[in-house]
């Protein structure tokens, strides 16, 4: 009876029947980060690979009508499709940021979208449009950026963003950041892309 009743119990709670939680951090895709400039209308597209471009810019550019929007690619291979996303954080590394007055805060979104980045070239103006690429999620950097961020590592949870790629079976994690709406004071942010040390980094935990 004793080894009966030690057999039940291992069988039922006895063991360890938490999540194993798996961490996994990917770099983001210089051959499709970029942003995109409307000046009047007329779109730019800038890439980090094909332009030598350093900095990606989100944000309302002072004292002009100009407005840049960023765009970052994570592919998501290392994370398998049935996964449960526990947590995922982005982190950019701020370069610079151009606000009048200096003490004022930039409000960015973070918009996840979703686009082919094996087109030539992955980025095209009309991505700029958010009623043609279409926004599927959304979220805001707390708190806002500001001049004190310069030189400094961001962290942001979009947990949320990345559930809702998991969801719809993403293969790349994709986001748009824009200066928040409505904004009273325009800013300009410049995100770090010069090397792997500084470039945008999409840190999940899933089980």
């Amino acid at each position: 009876m004793m080894a009966l009743l030690l057999f039940a119990v291992s069988g039922c709670g006895g063991g360890n029947d938490e999540p194993r939680f798996v961490q996994k951090t990917i770099l983001s895709d210089p051959d499709v980060d970029g942003d995109i400039l409307d000046s009047a209308g007329i779109r730019t597209v800038s890439l980090v690979t094909r332009d030598g471009l350093s900095a990606i810019r989100a944000g309302l550019v002072p004292g002009s009508s100009d407005e840049y929007r960023a765009f970052i690619d994570f592919p998501l291979t290392v994370i398998p499709l049935n996964a449960v996303i526990q947590s995922a954080t982005l982190s950019i590394v701020i370069r610079s940021v151009t606000v009048v007055p200096p003490t004022a805060t930039i409000p960015i979104r973070i918009e996840l979208v979703s686009f082919d980045p094996f087109l030539t070239p992955p980025l095209i103006g009309n991505y700029f449009d958010r009623a043609i690429l279409l926004p599927l999620a959304t979220t805001t950097i707390v708190p806002p950026i500001s001049s004190t961020d310069v030189n400094r590592e961001v962290n942001i949870d979009v947990t949320s963003l990345m559930v809702e790629a998991q969801r719809r079976g993403e293969p790349d994690f994709q986001v748009r950041l824009l200066e928040d709406f409505g904004v009273v004071t325009p800013g300009l942010v410049e995100i770090d892309e010069s090397s792997d040390a500084n470039a945008p980094q999409l840190t999940v935990v899933y089980f």
